[in-house]
């Protein structure tokens, strides 16, 4: 007897599936699947154009295992801080059509005015109930989540213990539906670790050659390898606020990523100064978030309008061939983008 699947808008394939690594026909077959899709616009940006196609492969072998639609991959998995990141709303979506628990509920101390949260669910194998971690907002202080400028558990809290409440759950009792990522709002939270090393030992002295007679003569001659310059602060400091400043124009994820690549390599030639990476490194963070944001009809129309500027910019990022012209492929994103948002 043949399995069906369980009837939702979620689980959209058959029992069994063959996984994009699984053999050289299986790759050939993803990459004309993996092609079609990346020169699609209604996926997500991070998909389309040629830089696109291996985030559409990735997708597409996450779809495969999770027998889901590769379009419901790609809508629900963002890119957050350079880690993949599922929407809290599509795990528990995930869940409760899987058919093998309960609908996931969530269980307050205070509907009216919440301060903790847990989820729970019934396995319908066995009748036992499944009750999560209680998430409080005291640990959200305590863990730095809700400390951060703009943070969603100050204005909303009760919707961020449900989303956070749901994820500890799937991470516990269904760890296959969310395949070991994160959450969007998980990975928002998570503050940039920073990492000191020591430095290594200065080299001991070389005696100069000749020949003394005494040690204080040895110890005259003795040659030190001179101290490297210190780079010049106000300059350093000058080039840090640009970079922030730079941050706030930034008009794709992949350009702030290349940002903070520039800013790492400006630190090692010592042309930024260690103190100054912390708040690019935030302005870089505000400016994924915004971007991680869904856009309004205006916002969609500056951001291809701000890529046309800069037509190698534009063609990259659209994934259109070097030799495209530019004003009619400009004109078809502007109207695409303004069908978009209307949907």
């Amino acid at each position: 007897m043949t399995d069906t699947p369980t009837s939702s808008a979620l689980a959209t394939t058959g029992n069994t599936s063959v996984g994009v690594f699984d053999g050289i026909e299986a790759f050939d077959a993803a990459q004309r699947m993996a092609k079609a899709l990346s020169s699609s616009t209604l996926v997500p940006t991070a998909y389309q154009g040629q830089q696109g196609l291996a985030n559409s492969l990735i997708a597409l072998e996450m779809a495969g295992r999770m027998r889901l639609s590769p379009l419901v991959v790609m809508q629900n998995l963002s890119i957050i801080h350079g880690r993949p990141s599922w929407s809290s709303s599509f795990l528990i979506a995930t869940v409760n059509a899987s058919g093998r628990f309960t609908p996931l509920r969530f269980v307050f101390d205070d509907p009216a005015k919440p301060s903790s949260c847990y989820a729970a669910a019934t396995d319908k194998a066995s009748g036992e109930e499944l009750i999560g971690e209680t998430i409080t907002l005291e640990m959200a202080k305590r863990e730095g989540w809700s400390t951060k400028n703009g943070s969603k558990w100050l204005t909303m809290p009760g919707q961020m213990l449900r989303y956070r409440a749901a994820s500890f759950w799937t991470r516990v009792y269904c760890p296959e539906v969310s395949l070991g990522l994160v959450t969007q709002e998980e990975a928002i939270d998570v503050e940039p670790v920073s990492v000191s090393v020591e430095p290594a030992p200065a080299p001991a002295p070389v005696l100069a050659a000749g020949t003394f007679t005494t040690a204080e003569e040895a110890v005259t001659a003795a040659v030190v390898e001179p101290e490297p310059e210190a780079p010049d602060t106000t300059e350093a400091t000058q080039l840090a606020d640009r970079a922030v400043e730079r941050m706030a124009q930034l008009v794709t994820i992949r350009q702030v990523d290349d940002a903070i690549a520039w800013a790492e390599k400006a630190k090692q030639e010592a042309l930024l100064l260690e103190a100054d990476m912390p708040r690019i490194e935030k302005a870089a963070a505000d400016r994924r978030k915004l971007l991680a944001a869904p856009l309004t009809v205006a916002q969609r129309q500056t951001l291809v309008s701000a890529l046309a500027s800069d037509g190698e910019a534009f063609r990259a990022e659209f994934g259109l061939a070097a030799d495209a012209e530019l004003a009619p492929a400009i004109t078809q994103r502007q109207h695409q983008e303004w069908f978009n948002a209307q949907r």
